[in-house]
């Protein structure tokens, strides 16, 4: 049984790569046709253009945080974690707008939470744990998941599975990076 669910996950995740790379190959043209029509101010068009490319996540617009960009990466990251069956918590105060630049709040959530996808979809009764809130000025933001034992190593370091070591395992450094760079703190254990 473990056997065909590993052969499933395998054909899924094998699935899911390759409509990543075909997007990924694709993108910059996509990029630069969005680019376009906001600089001429086509937003209708690019709406519609946006919506051709992402029409299964259109229809959803929860909020909890009332940051669009908080509230945009767990929307979509919720989305993942129901395909693949992880149950997920969100305990979360409003937030509204913080100091950290859209982009780095972009890539610190979405590293998080793919991180915690990936490690959740190696064990039995995957659950993922998000947490925000402000504390004085800052955001705290946890992030708690089980993990399979072998990922970790006896410096209680967490390190990547994938074969491709270069292009894996950088999430943690791009996260370490921008939390220091707004003097924050960063725990894994």
């Amino acid at each position: 049984m473990r056997v065909d669910m590993a052969e499933h996950q395998y054909e899924e995740l094998a699935m899911e790569y390759e409509k990543n790379r075909r997007l990924y190959h694709d993108m910059n043209n996509h990029n630069l046709v969005m680019w376009k029509l906001a600089e001429k101010g086509e937003y209708e068009r690019l709406h519609k253009y946006i919506g051709k490319l992402r029409p299964l996540e259109k229809d959803r617009h929860r909020q909890w945080t009332q940051n669009l960009i908080l509230d945009m990466i767990l929307e979509y990251k919720l989305l993942a974690m129901e395909k693949k069956k992880i149950l997920y918590e969100i305990k979360t105060d409003m937030i509204g707008e913080i100091a950290l630049a859209d982009k780095e709040l972009c890539i610190l959530l979405g590293n998080l939470l793919d991180n915690a996808i990936e490690a959740s979809r190696k064990i039995e009764d995957p659950k993922i744990v998000i947490e925000m809130k402000m504390v004085k000025d800052y955001l705290s933001l946890t992030i708690r998941n089980k993990m399979d034992p072998s990922m970790q190593d006896k410096a209680l370091t967490i390190r990547t599975t994938k074969a491709d070591k270069k292009q894996h395992g950088l999430g943690r450094q791009i996260i370490d990076d921008i939390v220091r760079r707004y003097n924050g703190c960063v725990r894994f254990l």
